[in-house]
């Protein structure tokens, strides 16, 4: 009877790490390559049946893309037809192929006659094409990772050296892949269709004045009342739903909170400018609804503070003045426009209902009768195109603090026409503007602005005729106490004076006075 043999130990062997496989694939066979032959020969017979595709598919494949030995001779042969510009069909690739001798390799002509069957669409051809590119990506994966794990079992090289090769090899698919093929979910970069059905329609804080959701701006001439505006603006939207602003606009919704930032005005002379409009006791903690920070609170804050940006969440954001919360170089107008609407799109992005802005208007403005963009905000063609919408003021009477307004931006809305608000003595006894001049009672701004004087001080030609048209109004309706508008107005006409009906009651008030 033999006795058993036990095994000596010995040294360990070193083996290799059993193959991953999926668990489809019987043990000790390697699984098929990434392939698509359906969607290979859809591409070339969706070049056969219309050469003009062929550019589209060579963007984003290359003969070496086809698994199936055949088809990269044809591809390639199309190609090279394509290059010379000939017609590609069965009979130019027999031709073609037969003469370089890659007929047989190309399948012969059996298989060629094959490739246009099952009609492929034409249309579809980008689509095949993406399959094809992404299946040979997946097989230059598979070979590189091959290549790298034989290396590291050879041991030949440090680790370094084939950690280096690896991440370039990578690298090299990566790029391939970021130019050749579609990226990973590309199509959530844009809005879905259920996201636009889900989306509200547009909204208003304030009726036909202040649009949700955008940037809403107030320009004017410095000292011509953009601040007390601004406060007249925060007052009706703290007073909720139902009030109304210059007793013409709706408020439409209540004010979770209104953030006014001037940087411009130190703490003691804006308590002041609150508690005339009456806002001040939505500073007191039991209301809290208004936040503001002055100069007296440090250096202008930049909007993109994750602190203002959390307080603007929900909120009306005031800028008084916009320029004040510009960033970049003061000699570059756009450069500072753009910095601007990148900290207001912030706002807008973190929540904010809306973002109201003073902005001043250049200096040459004084003098314009007229208000468009272009006149009323300084550096209007960087500015105006963040907007949704903005308001044109100016100062007709320091003394009674008249401000002629009128919509220079309208954006997906019909604005009213120009108006006019006054501000003393109401401003004083009520804490906010009286509305002066309704629209379609208020004329442009050339219509209701004084004529000016001449630089020696007399009266200018048209203060002249001014007054030569007040006293011949004044003669007729002293003849004619019942005369109307209408009639004096075409009175005028028969004079050969064009005179509007915002002109005509304005000097029928005059002449009252």
């Amino acid at each position: 009877m033999k006795s058993a043999h036990r095994a000596q130990p010995g040294p360990a062997r070193r083996t290799a790490p059993p193959a991953i496989v999926p668990t489809s694939t019987p043990p000790g066979t390697a699984p098929p390559l990434p392939q698509n032959l359906e969607a290979e020969r859809s591409v070339l017979g969706a070049i056969l049946l219309d050469n003009h595709v062929l550019p589209t598919v060579v963007e984003k494949l290359k003969p070496a893309d086809f698994f199936f030995s055949h088809n990269r001779h044809i591809f390639q042969a199309m190609v090279h037809l394509g290059e010379k510009q000939q017609p590609i069909d069965t009979v130019t690739l027999m031709e073609g192929l037969t003469h370089s001798g890659q007929i047989e390799a190309a399948g012969g002509v059996a298989y060629l006659s094959q490739i246009a069957d099952g009609l492929p669409r034409a249309t579809n051809v980008a689509h095949y094409a993406r399959i094809v590119r992404e299946k040979a990506l997946l097989r230059c994966v598979i070979h590189s990772a091959a290549a790298i794990q034989e290396q590291a079992f050879a041991g030949s090289e440090d680790a370094r050296a084939v950690l280096d090769r690896a991440t370039a090899q990578i690298a090299e698919l990566s790029a391939r892949a970021g130019s050749s093929t579609e990226p990973v979910d590309w199509i959530k970069c844009f809005h879905s269709w259920s996201e636009f059905e889900d989306c509200p329609p547009l909204r208003f804080s304030i009726q036909g004045f202040l649009q949700n959701d955008g940037a809403t701006m107030i320009g004017g001439l410095s000292g011509h009342g953009k601040t007390f505006i601004l406060l007249s603006i925060a007052r009706a939207l703290l007073a909720g739903k139902g009030a109304r602003l210059w007793d013409l606009f709706t408020v439409e919704e209540n004010a979770v909170r209104v953030v006014y930032l001037i940087p411009e005005c130190s703490l003691a002379p804006f308590k002041h400018r609150l508690k005339l409009f009456g806002l001040y006791d939505c500073l007191a903690p039991d209301d809290g609804r208004l936040l503001v920070r002055t100069l007296s609170k440090g250096p202008t804050p930049c909007l993109s503070d994750p602190r203002i940006l959390f307080a603007a969440k929900g909120a009306h954001v005031i800028l008084d003045t916009a320029v004040r919360f510009a960033e970049g170089d003061e000699n570059s107008a756009s450069e500072m426009a753009r910095g601007l609407a990148n900290d207001i799109f912030a706002l807008l992005g973190s929540g904010a209902r809306s973002v109201i802005a003073a902005h001043h208007s250049p200096k040459p403005f004084a003098r314009e009768n007229t208000m468009r963009l272009e006149n009323v905000l300084r550096g209007s063609g960087d500015v105006g195109a963040m907007l949704t919408t903005a308001w044109g003021i100016k100062q007709l009477d320091a003394d009674s603090n008249v401000i002629h307004v009128e919509n220079i931006k309208p954006r997906d809305f019909q604005p009213c026409g120009p108006f006019q608000i006054i501000g003393r003595p109401h401003i004083d006894d009520t804490g906010d503007f009286a509305l002066y001049k309704k629209p379609g009672e208020c004329g442009s701004l050339q219509e209701e602005q004084e004529p000016e004087r001449d630089k020696g001080g007399a009266p200018s030609q048209a203060r002249e005729a001014r007054a030569a048209n007040i006293a011949l109004m004044r003669q007729w309706l002293c003849d004619e106490p019942s005369l109307s508008s209408a009639g004096l107005s075409q009175r005028f006409a028969n004079l050969g004076i064009k005179i509007g009906d915002s002109a005509i009651r304005k000097y029928r008030k005059e002449i009252n006075l």
